[in-house]
């Protein structure tokens, strides 16, 4: 069986490595908060590993107390790096909440007739709030990436937590006995180590999120308009082309009416901020399983599977109207618009590509525009006195 200080020295060792390797992922990424917190997190289990392998030089009692503190608060920076990591607002005085009250109730503990066991049990328990606080964020924070790994990262902390609840009996039930200023135990080395395996796989967890928050953030650059958010060009064509050779659904293009005019009169800013909430507003109006996508500028795509030729055009017509009624705010401007759409039905006679109905619905949005803009027309295929018809009622021109 190892000493309890070779033990405490490995503990030492193995998170100064942590810290080496966070100190430089964070040097590479200055401005991931996270890191800079978790490396403190790294840093704490050092000194704490240091401080505990020095209890033949230094007073047990001030070991127990300065080496716990450290312990408590380094899983107070691991919830901390997890808040920061998924956005949830935070003080870093947090860090030492439990801590501070940890503390006070160990310098209390001092009073009784033998306190070590309390102190003990106060440091895995404090460090157990902590991990069970952490837990709770990976679990419950809500975030719209795809992070296949959050869920294991919560069970382990949460085995982490439910660890160090386990062992903290162990401080009262068999406290460690000091012989010649020597703790001696026979179960604080194996717990030693089961923690610092555990303290092995969150850091581990939490590279493996960092990994794939890059991993995610590549992928939405492949796929996603960075100023909206919806698809790009590439990626909506590549979806809807499925759908097009199914020939089941609609396909509608929609544009913002006198987007220049917004342009020169509220600058970028303003038609970046027009592209934005129109953006935010359709989206909220689409049922699931549409695909809304960026295709250039101004134009947007939009496919409605499933959809027939009524429902198609509540759904058109909903967020036409929805987009009427907004105000845009951008800086202290605020100014309305509206939007023009045209939508084609699609068929399988004969099997078309997506550019062939968007093509289709492309002349529909032309033909809304010239009639006047605000409204949403769609295209017939088959041949017919005039190819398009409008669900929306007449409506003025903007000024």
């Amino acid at each position: 069986m190892l000493e309890l200080k070779t033990i405490f020295i490995y503990t030492a060792m193995i998170n100064l490595s942590i810290v080496s390797v966070v100190t430089i992922a964070w040097l590479r990424n200055p401005r991931q908060k996270d890191l800079v917190l978790w490396c403190m997190a790294a840093l704490c289990a050092v000194l704490s590993g240091v401080l505990m392998s020095k209890f033949k030089l230094i007073s047990v009692d001030y070991v127990e107390f300065f080496g716990g503190a450290l312990l408590i608060s380094m899983t107070g920076f691991i919830w901390l790096g997890f808040k920061d990591f998924f956005r949830c607002s935070y003080h870093p005085i947090e860090a030492f909440a439990v801590t501070a009250a940890a503390a006070i109730l160990m310098v209390l503990a001092g009073f009784l007739p033998d306190p070590e066991g309390v102190r003990g049990m106060l440091i895995y328990g404090g460090s157990a709030v902590n991990l069970l606080l952490a837990a709770n964020v990976v679990w419950g924070s809500p975030s719209s990436e795809h992070l296949p790994s959050r869920r294991l990262a919560a069970l382990v902390l949460g085995a982490y937590a439910l660890t160090n609840i386990l062992i903290a009996p162990m401080s009262i039930v068999a406290p460690v006995e000091i012989v010649v200023n020597t703790p001696v135990s026979a179960w604080l080395g194996p717990a030693s180590i089961l923690l610092a395996i555990f303290n092995m796989a969150c850091f581990l967890v939490i590279v493996v999120l960092k990994l794939e928050r890059t991993s995610e953030r590549q992928r939405q650059l492949a796929e996603r308009d960075a100023l909206t958010g919806v698809l790009n060009r590439r990626m909506f064509f590549a979806l809807g082309e499925t759908l097009a050779r199914t020939g089941n659904g609609a396909v509608a293009i929609f544009d913002l009416d006198y987007f220049k005019r917004i342009n020169d009169t509220f600058g970028h800013k303003g038609g970046d901020d027009a592209l934005i909430e129109v953006t935010k507003v359709i989206e909220a109006n689409l049922p699931s399983g549409a695909l809304l996508g960026r295709l250039g500028g101004e134009e947007f795509g939009l496919c409605l599977p499933g959809h027939d030729r009524r429902e198609a055009a509540a759904v058109l017509e909903r967020a036409r109207a929805a987009i009427e009624k907004l105000e845009v705010q951008s800086a202290e401007n605020r100014f309305s618009l509206t939007i023009s759409c045209g939508y084609v039905m699609m068929n399988t006679s004969p099997v078309r590509t997506l550019d062939a109905w968007v093509n289709d619905a492309d002349r529909a949005l032309y033909a809304a525009k010239n009639e006047g803009r605000n409204r949403v027309i769609l295209h017939h295929v088959t041949e017919a006195a005039s190819p398009f018809e409008g669900i929306s009622p007449p409506k003025p021109s903007p000024a």
